[in-house]
């Protein structure tokens, strides 16, 4: 019975290690050629990054793009956007430059490619390396040749646009000189109190700089003196002291027709700030007699006192009208 459990023990260690060893195996040949096939197909696919009327930009372009600009600098990576951007300029520039017949023909092409592949050595155009190095370079001969039309139909719609602009010696001086132009600024902070402390100018200084600046002391508006004493008849008041008979003896003596217990006055203050403005706002007080008396002759003291808020420049009786 022992002997049995052993090899049925040892059968199933067998089993399990062969499981194991199909599972590794499973997953290494699962795995890799997926890789290899994502990769192989994002290089041709044909799916659209973008389009530019009748021109399309696909995601194989792109991917291969990308893929030389990274052989270009050492394997550092290059922003898909920029090259997106970048390409779709470039098909933009396509667009025009057939709309305006400007393509470049086969013959140019041709051209320009003997004048980038031109041997060195002087020996003719060998068209077997030239094809290898296009391959190795730009992926296909069909997309290398295309970049080259594109490259030239660039420059001639390039001088199209700036066929008809002319720039003077004078402009093309002054923009040299707004670009190239520099300054070596020095300077020293001062202020007007520490600078007045330092300078005590005299008398026959100071009249001669009014003499030469007077035009920047003359005051255009009139000037007047005027000699006033102010009496505050609140103080007076409480030193003068008057007995009723005193007031009642004043008070007769006035007429009938100061004897009215009071009058309520109302105005409009329009201020005249200066002299040139005395006739503007001379027509502003005729306009506001002129619409108080649209109604007659009389004015209510509600309408005197409405136009009296809106207009008035008095800021103590204008809020009251």
């Amino acid at each position: 019975m022992l002997k049995f459990f052993n090899r049925l023990e040892k059968t199933r260690n067998f089993v399990i290690l062969v499981f194991a060893l199909f599972m590794v195996a499973s997953l290494v040949f699962f795995f890799l050629p997926t890789r290899n096939v994502g990769t192989s197909d994002l290089s041709r696919s044909t799916e659209t990054a973008a389009k530019v009327s009748s021109e399309y930009v696909t995601v194989g372009e792109l991917y291969r793009q990308r893929e030389m600009y990274s052989r270009f600098s050492q394997g550092r990576p290059y922003p898909a956007k920029m090259l997106l951007d970048g390409m779709i300029a470039s098909r933009i520039t396509r667009v025009e430059a057939e709309r305006l017949g400007l393509t470049a023909s086969d013959a140019e092409v041709a051209a320009k490619i003997r004048e980038q592949f031109k041997p060195q050595d002087g020996k003719p155009f060998d068209q077997k390396v030239y094809e290898q190095n296009v391959i190795q370079q730009a992926g296909s001969i069909a997309n290398f040749e295309q970049g080259i039309r594109d490259d030239i139909s660039s420059e001639k719609l390039r001088a199209f646009i700036t066929s008809g602009v002319s720039v003077s010696e004078e402009e093309v001086l002054k923009d040299f000189q707004r670009k190239n132009t520099k300054f070596d600024l020095s300077y020293v902070a001062l202020t007007p109190a520490e600078l007045g402390q330092t300078i005590t100018p005299t008398d026959a200084e100071l009249r001669d700089y009014f003499e030469k600046n007077k035009q920047s002391y003359y005051i255009g508006v009139p000037q007047k003196k005027i000699r006033y004493v102010f009496v505050n008849t609140e103080k007076i008041g409480q030193k003068l002291t008057l007995s009723d008979e005193d007031l009642r003896a004043e008070y007769d003596k006035l007429p009938a027709d100061k004897k009215i217990a009071g009058v309520l006055g109302q105005e409009i203050v329009l201020r005249v700030p200066k002299p040139e403005f005395d006739e503007s706002v001379m027509q502003k007080a005729n306009e506001l007699v002129e619409r108080l008396r649209n109604g007659g002759d009389s004015v209510t003291e509600e309408a005197f006192a409405n136009a009296a808020k809106g207009q008035s420049e008095n800021a103590v009786t204008a809020p009251s009208g």
